[in-house]
């Protein structure tokens, strides 16, 4: 009898042991499979029949500074230097006002040195814009600027005009225009002279 009850005893314990294997297993199979799936679903497979679709994380945008115009040197305190910006749509931001969507402009500046920015929200739609600098003084002051904009392939542009009295720097009311590819109106700084 004695040995009849160790034997029970034994078969309840393997019993038990193949139960929580078994259960172990299921529960581990589960498991794997989920990294099965999220495997399967970063892998092509044009000719399985059913698609799973796969979530892609998007990135979000980071803010770009597009165009950044800096000034000094004027020789007076009327000097308006303002950092104009257009896009395909005919949309403009410039002195102090910005109807471009998806961007922000630095607040208007004045004076004999100062700095304004334009920044791109959505970078990543690759925009076309365009950029002008409008110079508006009362009498004739010649003043250095810098400007600095990426075009819409990600290419960062500079150009400096110095105060040196010869072309092309900017001895009056005038304006310079870099063409990025949206077009750019003929009136955006009134009363002033294109200058090459």
């Amino acid at each position: 009898m004695r040995g009849s009850k160790g034997i029970l005893g034994l078969a309840i314990i393997a019993a038990l042991a193949l139960a929580l294997t078994t259960v172990g297993a299921g529960a581990s199979a589960s498991s794997g499979g989920a990294v099965a799936a999220k495997k399967k679903c970063k892998k092509k497979k044009p000719h399985a029949a059913k698609k799973k679709k796969c979530k892609k994380k998007k990135k979000a945008a980071a803010p770009v500074v597009r165009a950044t115009l800096n000034w000094s040197n004027g020789g007076a305190d009327d000097v308006d230097m303002d950092l104009f910006v257009f896009d395909v749509n005919g949309n403009q931001a410039g002195n102090g006002s910005d109807a471009i969507p998806s961007s922000t402009l630095s607040p208007d500046v004045s004076g004999p040195a100062g700095s304004e920015t334009f920044t791109d929200l959505a970078f990543n739609q690759k925009r076309a814009l365009s950029f002008g600098v409008c110079y508006r003084v009362g009498g004739s002051v010649h003043t250095d600027y810098t400007i600095t904009y990426i075009t819409a392939d990600g290419v960062s542009h500079t150009e400096t005009r110095a105060d040196d009295g010869n072309p092309p720097s900017l001895g009056s009311s005038a304006h310079v225009n870099y063409p990025g590819g949206a077009p750019i109106p003929d009136n955006y700084c009134p009363g002033t002279n294109l200058v090459p």
